[in-house]
């Protein structure tokens, strides 16, 4: 068996890829009900995908939206981050990317993780700015979505109508050190929030 390698030279290509929205609401992917993805909405391979805000900026920008995000630090220390108009690019009016990933186990089982179609919410309403802890360790967008707007009823009906999506496929085992290293690449130019950690 031939070991994988990195293809450095096609990152970039692979990068701008990734920019290119294939799906503008994630509506477009789902039954009539919004409660679950199509069957073969999506390819079964291994591949990196961004979803972004395709909705307007309107909501982003209203009292209902809450942008302050208070994570733990090292020794258990509160930091507070604000998730202001310039890191979500809002004045640009483009799509505004929200949570860059991976995937080794197939395409359309990772985004079906991260969304949680079922269910209208995943968390309590109301919450505060600290990061709630999530149902699962997989739903990410999902629960950065309601940590944004923690008083509506139905994150769901936000999603579908104003979160899109891009992906590249990078499938196999050749590709494992391209998909780490273009998931990095990408997390650090488009700076998506629901990405943002900090060091512990």
């Amino acid at each position: 068996m031939m070991p994988a390698s990195l293809d450095g030279g096609s990152l970039g290509r692979w990068f701008e890829q990734l920019c290119r929205i294939r799906y503008a609401r994630i509506r477009e992917l789902t039954v009539e009900n919004g409660t679950k993805l199509k069957t073969e909405c999506l390819p079964k391979c291994s591949a990196i995908y961004t979803f972004w805000w395709t909705g307007g900026g309107e909501l982003l920008r209203s009292k209902h939206c809450r942008r302050d995000l208070n994570l733990k630090g090292p020794g258990g220390k509160n930091v507070l981050l604000y998730i202001n108009d310039d890191w979500l690019g809002l004045r640009t009016d483009l799509p505004i990317p929200l949570y860059v990933g991976k995937t080794a186990a197939g395409l359309r089982k990772r985004v079906s993780q991260h969304l949680l179609l079922a269910r209208q919410r995943i968390l309590p309403l109301g919450r505060g700015a600290a990061k709630a802890k999530a149902p699962t360790t997989s739903c990410q967008l999902r629960a950065g979505i309601e940590h944004l707007f923690p008083d509506s009823p139905d994150t769901r009906e936000i999603v579908l109508q104003n979160v899109g999506l891009s992906y590249v496929e990078l499938d196999g085992e050749k590709h494992a050190a391209n998909r780490f290293y273009l998931e990095d690449m990408a997390i650090g130019r488009m700076r998506p929030p629901l990405n943002v950690d900090i060091e512990r």
